[in-house]
Formats: structure tokens, sequence, C-alpha cells
């Protein structure tokens, strides 16, 4: 209890409030200190004013870095990912001892991991993948993804609205994003948002709201310890539910590798997806659906201030009326639209094109017959 209370200190110390950032900075101080086999507690000296005795026992702290590095990268974990496991213990042990920021080992870290890219790259979604996708879902999975896409919002925010946060009286329909699932606010401490949905993914959410009280009864007698029976949410889930809702989509769609592991708590055999190394995360992950809008929206900046960014290009849109957005958002809703086909007019254009240059070309031999006609006469003459 000490440890964690030691961590908790911590994390006050540096304002660190967000759930998820302070579980995460908990679990990764923890381990290192249990792979160290050590006690935090006791952990941390008094660094001397003598130079020798202040060098040799910074050197046993930067010796233990050292140390916990090699054994993380021999379970393989990728340069990247060691960055973000050594970031919260060094601010862990300069918040002990400011002396230890000076370490040989968190610069040796930095050039180690200068210009290193992910291991695996996130993959890269279009619309016929997302259409492959949901073809395998329900409406509550539909209305879900469906929204993702066409706001580009993140799922947290998505999975935190109440019915009140959407708007389906107007076109385009548009969601209200005032936090996310475990903050107060949004990531960007971004005021309350305005953004917009698609038409189909307006009429999916309609379809699902028909369906999501009886949804949320059945779940609630089968968890009664664990559901709120009066969660106000549209989508009353976890987001570990929704990962399980999009994974279990992908393995329908079949653009995952699948193996069967035994399920440690029923005994029985289960598809699950299948990683390489205990650090891989799933590739086709629910974000790939928020960097497909920021790629086909059509418009980058319009999509990085509907997204949540702020950014001085998106400082336009900041002062734009929503009528004024929406018009610019209808504009380019086709791109992020999944199900619902827009009619092909180029082959209408291309046929169009043909019969203007035709009448171009027989107006063109008629004045010259007409002049020819013209010239005979007057030769007649």
């Amino acid at each position: 209890m000490e440890k964690i209370d030691s961590i908790t200190k911590f994390l006050d110390k540096k304002m660190i409030d967000a759930p998820h950032t302070r579980n995460s900075y908990m679990y990764t101080i923890q381990t290192y200190f249990k792979l160290l086999d050590k006690d935090m507690n006791t952990y941390f000296k008094e660094i001397p004013e003598d130079k020798k005795e202040r060098e040799k026992i910074l050197s046993e702290y930067d010796n233990d870095l050292r140390k916990i590095y090699k054994i993380q990268k021999e379970k393989g974990r990728p340069e990247l990912s060691m960055r973000t496991f050594f970031n919260p213990i060094k601010q862990y042990m300069i918040t002990n001892e400011k002396q230890l920021g000076n370490l040989e080992f968190w610069e040796t870290l930095k050039t180690h991991v200068r210009g290193a890219e992910p291991e695996n790259d996130e993959a890269i979604l279009n619309a016929s993948d997302i259409k492959t996708i949901l073809s395998h879902g329900n409406a509550c999975s539909r209305a879900l993804f469906l929204m993702l896409t066409s706001s580009g919002r993140r799922i947290s925010e998505i999975l935190a609205l109440t019915p009140n946060d959407v708007h389906t009286e107007e076109v385009p329909s548009w969601i209200n994003v005032k936090k996310g699932l475990t903050r107060k606010s949004t990531k960007t401490k971004q005021k309350t948002s305005r953004c917009f949905i698609s038409n189909e993914a307006s009429d999916a959410y309609k379809t699902w709201m028909k369906e999501r009280d009886n949804y949320l009864e059945q779940i609630y007698k089968k968890y009664p310890d664990k559901i709120d029976r009066n969660d106000p949410r549209v989508f009353p889930m976890s987001y570990h539910n929704s990962l399980t809702i999009w994974t279990n989509l992908l393995i329908k769609a079949k653009l995952i590798e699948t193996e069967d592991v035994k399920d440690k708590w029923t005994g029985r055999m289960k598809r699950k997806p299948k990683k390489d190394h205990a650090y891989e995360r799933l590739l086709q992950h629910p974000h790939c659906l928020r960097k497909f809008y920021r790629s086909y929206l059509g418009d980058a900046d319009l999509a990085e201030f509907l997204m949540g960014h702020g950014t001085m290009l998106t400082k336009t849109y900041r002062q734009m009326k929503p009528e004024d957005l929406a018009k610019k958002y209808l504009a380019v809703m086709p791109n992020v639209t999944i199900f619902e086909t827009q009619p092909n007019l180029t082959v209408i254009n291309e046929s169009l094109k043909e019969k203007e240059e035709a009448m171009q070309q027989m107006k063109a031999e008629i004045t010259e017959l007409r002049l020819t006609v013209l010239e005979l006469k007057s030769k007649m003459h």
C-alpha cells in the first residue's frame, strides 16, 4: 500500500489527473521496481557532497536503468515502446532526486530511439475496408463505428455521448463533444465542440436507439453487479467492450490472422487475434477510423478542426458560424460515407462533353456550308 501511496504523491505533485495516464504511470513504476526486486521506499539515498561517493551512488542508479533496459530488450520491447516505458520512471526518479535527471542513461536512451519508427505500422483503411468490416456488424456496432468514421472523433469521446449530445433534427446531424469516457474534458482540453456525422451514421444512430434500452436491460440481467441499469450514454459499454466488438468484426471479416486459445476462465477454446510478441497491439485498431477521416475527408484543415485539434491552420474555422461549417462538411461528406453510394456522374459528364463537342463541330460545318453557298451565289451574280 505504501508503494501505491508513494506513486500517488508523485502523480499528484506532477498534476497528472487523467485516470488512464495515472494507471499507466503507476503500473510502469511498479513494474520497474518489481523487475529490480527493490523497495522504492528505501531505494533513494541522499546524494553526498563527496565527489567519489556521489559518482558511486549515481552509477548504481544508472546501472539499474541499464539492467531493466536489457531485460525489456530481451523480451522484445521495441525502441519507441522503450521510450514510453522509461518516461514515467524518469519523472518519478527526478521528483525524488533532481540529480537523477543527469544520468548518462537518459542520453543513451535518447540516442537509441532517435529516428526509430514503429515496429509495426498501424493499418491503413479505406472506405471499402470499412464497409467489409461493418457489413458483419449489428445496429450497435454499425452506429458506433459509422459515427467514429464520419466524425473523426476519439472512441472515448463517442462512448461518453448521451442522447442530449446528438442532434439529428438538422442536416447534417451533429454531436456535441464535451469529454472523454474517463475525462471531465476532451484530451486536448478543448471546450465543448460541435462536429458532424454523415447521413448514414445519423440513420444508424436512430436505428440503434430503438434497440438500445432492450440491449441495456439484457446485459443488466446478465451482469447485474457490473452494469448500471440507468446508464444514460448512447453506447452503454466500456472502452474494452468496444475494442472487443471491433476485434470480433475483424475476425468475421477475415482481415486478421487468428489462433485458437483456451479461455482461462471458462476453459473453452476461442479464436483470438494472433500476436507476435507481448508488446504488439492490434494493427487494425479503431483509431484507424480517425486516421481514415483525416486522410479522406478532402479538407485537411477542416478535418483537423472537427477532430478537435487546435492549430494555427484551424483558426479560420473557429471563427465560422455553425451553419457555414455545416455547408463545408456537407460538401465533403460523401468522402467519409461508407454504405450510401453516391451517383457516379463521370460517364454522364463524358457523354455530355462528347455531345457538346459534336454540336460545336456541326455548327462549324453549317457555318462553312453557309459561307460556301454565299460564295456560289456571289459568283452566279
